[in-house]
């Protein structure tokens, strides 16, 4: 672990260190590109100590630079390259001596805190280029995930998690249940890190149009993906605050109920290994980024728990009807065959005026009862049928 005891190098210029672009001052410059030999670099203040200012430097690009100026970067985010330096500056930002540094080696205490923008005023940014460019990223953080290891059980749960978790989140209702024929979304390992990348949707064509009662174009799928990854960001975000305000109330764990149940089992908690999850996207209008941290987490965890037992909201696509029974199948946005019971008379006038039939997308709401292989659903009103594509709803 380096320290400032450690043996130093001499000034390599007698010249004053001269800010390019200063990001960020307070009684003088604290984060600002200069020139470090023979390219760019990033200069991020990280203590003092007498007439001694010390400085994390790296390598940068105008790619870092503009993604950390628009809030797309953290500053830690800034910093992750694999070497660094450590430079004292005088007042004057004259060299007095620099250490070299693996960055694996440069104390976690003196680094920025994870997913913390340039200014206050930004709200939460991703730690690496490679979740702000993302059509849709997980980052996972804690204790025993480090740049050099994993436990192989944890990788293994997390990357069978991120799967099933990323597939519920971003497909459409219309496509519930998909299996990766239809669609799937080429994904790209990120070094150092425990970071799922997705890229947009691959999607099958003619598998498309066997799932759509109305013929659904490429394009038109390809919007309800990023659609339904803007309604997830949306719902996510409202979750987080309420967590963070205080906790969740009934009725919106109720109503996000589907989305709960889609996070459970990637998000942290006290019940697990994990200090904070990142969810980020590059949108149309910048990146999109969603931080639960173990608190959050936590209380998130507890609102489904508590509205499990009540009526909650889900939505899915119908797969089977049953007539004699006066029963139908659907497959849930969170994965699951459910089996509705409604009233008789309600199954009759639906299956009569033609919107009870396989392909058909539904919202409904009632008291739901998990079982291992097809879970129930008793409902208390009668179901609301979507028009397809639909609009994405959670």
């Amino acid at each position: 672990m380096w320290s400032v005891n450690e043996p130093a190098s001499l000034p390599w210029t007698m010249e004053p260190i001269e800010p390019e672009d200063v990001l960020y001052e307070f009684d003088g410059p604290l984060t600002f590109t200069a020139s470090f030999g023979p390219f760019e670099a990033l200069f991020h203040h990280v203590g003092k100590r007498g007439n001694s200012d010390y400085y994390a430097v790296v390598e940068t690009n105008g790619e870092t630079i503009v993604a950390l100026r628009e809030g797309a970067l953290s500053v830690r985010g800034a910093l992750n390259r694999p070497n660094m330096w450590v430079v004292d500056l005088n007042a004057a930002l004259e060299v007095q001596r620099y250490w070299s540094c693996r960055q694996e080696d440069f104390p976690e205490k003196l680094l920025p805190q994870r997913n913390v923008p340039l200014f206050a005023y930004m709200e939460h940014a991703p730690d690496s280029l490679e979740e702000a460019n993302a059509y849709f990223s997980i980052a996972f953080t804690g204790d025993q995930i480090s740049k050099k290891s994993i436990p192989f059980f944890m990788l293994k749960a997390l990357i069978d998690n991120s799967y099933e978790a990323a597939r519920r989140l971003l497909s459409p209702v219309f496509m519930a249940g998909a299996k990766s024929g239809t669609f799937d979304f080429p994904a790209r390992a990120v070094a150092g890190s425990l970071i799922v990348s997705l890229d947009p949707p691959l999607i099958n064509n003619a598998r498309l149009r066997q799932r759509t009662a109305d013929a659904v174009s490429l394009e038109e799928a390809q919007v309800s993906f990023t659609e339904q990854r803007s309604t997830f960001f949306e719902e996510a975000k409202e979750l987080v605050a309420a967590a963070n305000s205080g906790n969740v109330s009934d009725s919106l764990a109720e109503e996000r109920f589907a989305l709960l149940d889609n996070i459970q089992h990637i998000i942290p908690s006290d019940q697990n290994l994990l200090n904070a999850v990142v969810f980020s996207a590059r949108g149309a209008h910048g990146v999109l980024s969603v931080v639960v941290n173990e608190q959050t987490g936590t209380k998130l965890h507890r609102a489904f728990k508590r509205i499990e037992r009540q009526a909650v909201t889900d939505f899915g696509r119908v797969e089977i009807v049953n007539s004699p029974s006066k029963t139908f199948v659907y497959r849930s946005s969170r994965g699951k065959q459910v089996t509705c019971i409604i009233p008789a008379e309600s199954f009759v006038r639906l299956e009569e005026n033609g919107d009870l039939r396989n392909g058909s997308l539904v919202k409904v709401r009632g008291h739901l009862r998990k079982r291992p292989q097809r879970d129930e659903m008793v409902c208390e009103l009668a179901p609301e049928f979507l028009p397809s594509p639909p609009p994405n709803l959670r």
